[in-house]
């Protein structure tokens, strides 16, 4: 059985570890070792049952002060040469990165571990010089890419990587839609309404994500205001939290002063980051996305199925997941009075949105964690059958024996 180094530079938990542990957890031919910092991460994974490494965090921000630059990129290579050890002395057979930063450490010290790396590209990878540096970088150390849309994907496509990568959507555990499971869905469903001292009878729009302007929680906030306004009886759960950047705390902030408008008067709950999503969206009414341009969306995919139906943007990687009129609408980024009718539709009309939840659950399956391990690890043993070190790491090892 391959043992396969799962390698994250934070302990901080957002929707790119959610994914990574999903995946970890249900891969059956081979091992997985996570390697991180410790902390939250780490703690979820443990109790997984899944082997831990610890390794040291590495959060550069970046900054203008030259100083800081350089003081930034000797930290980078100090810690990725104390992963390339790691994993050296692990004797792991193949490096799976979790993101570009995370990729770009392991590929620093490639001559050293000699170890097929993979990058998991979960984000839209930066343009620009910066952009050219990471593909140049990743063409000669990686052996495959993994990207999680066709998005993300295009960003790819013209350049040297293009045939080294592959597209492996996001995965989602798909639940049981028996008798019993409805009984215990119901139950969860009433106590979260409880907790979030929201009206049974009362239409909810959930929004999941971290809190940040990109993710554009603004608009869904305004789009109930205008609703309420108007008479309607709908609610709004931000779910998520203000994490890594300034800026995130402070549109956190500018959210709550929104919430604070009169006619949202305890309409709006801010709950926070939480761990049970699908237990959210399973008590919510609809999910929406706002975001400028997601690379994929997994918080569409949870809702899907909980058998809720979903309105995001017409951007990113969100339109590859929505069937727009099926499971979904699809609006504008930005167009919030396009976005407050959909809402309106799907809280006004029973029977679409019971349409459209049951389209969601079949959509959901196309998503299925299952599909997305089978892949991974098929990807995973076509590259360590061939263990070939690329000609100018071999060079480099030898020049430093």
């Amino acid at each position: 059985m391959l043992t396969v180094a799962y390698y994250n530079h934070t302990s901080e938990v957002s929707g790119a570890e959610v994914s990574l542990l999903l995946m970890m957890r249900n891969l059956s031919r081979t091992k997985p070792v996570l390697f991180a910092p410790e902390g939250e991460l780490t703690e979820r994974a443990r109790a997984a049952g899944i082997e831990v490494i610890i390794v040291p965090s590495f959060s550069a921000r970046n900054s203008r002060n030259p100083l800081r630059l350089l003081a930034g990129a000797l930290a980078m290579i100090w810690f990725s040469l104390l992963f390339a050890r790691a994993a050296k002395q692990r004797q792991v057979d193949l490096i799976h990165a979790n993101s570009i930063r995370a990729g770009l450490m392991t590929a620093l010290f490639a001559f050293y571990h000699r170890v097929p790396i993979v990058w998991h590209v979960r984000d839209m990878p930066p343009e620009g010089i910066v952009g050219k540096a990471i593909r140049s970088l990743a063409s000669r150390t990686v052996r495959a890419v993994v990207v999680i849309s066709n998005a993300v994907l295009a960003k790819f496509t013209d350049t040297e990587l293009g045939e080294k990568t592959a597209l492996v959507y996001n995965g989602v555990e798909i639940g049981d839609s028996g008798v019993h499971a409805q009984q215990d869905r119901a139950g969860r469903r009433s106590a979260i309404r409880f907790e979030l001292l929201t009206p049974e009878h009362s239409k909810v729009v959930v929004v999941v994500g971290q809190i940040a302007p990109w993710k554009r929680q603004a608009d869904a906030i305004e789009a109930v205001r205008q609703l309420r306004k108007a008479g309607e009886d709908v609610y709004l759960w931000v779910v998520g939290a203000a994490k890594f950047r300034e800026e995130n705390e402070q549109y956190w902030q500018e959210l709550h002063r929104l919430a604070a408008a009169p006619e949202l008067e305890g309409a709006v709950r801010f709950t926070g980051f939480r761990t049970d999503v699908a237990d959210i969206c399973e008590a919510a009414d609809l999910l929406v996305l706002c975001s400028d341009n997601e690379p994929f969306g997994r918080v569409l995919i949870e809702a899907l199925a909980q058998g809720r139906p979903v309105i995001g943007t017409r951007a990113g990687g969100i339109p590859e997941i929505i069937e727009h009129d099926g499971c979904g609408f699809l609006y504008p980024v930005g167009n919030v009075k396009e976005l407050a009718h959909y809402i309106r539709r799907l809280t006004r009309e029973d029977k679409l949105r019971q349409a459209f939840g049951r389209q969601a659950r079949v959509r959901a399956e196309q998503f299925a964690i299952t599909n997305t391990v089978r892949q991974i690890e098929q990807l995973h043993e076509r590259i360590t059958r061939s263990k070939a070190v690329p000609p100018h790491l071999d060079q480099r090892a030898k020049e430093l024996a």
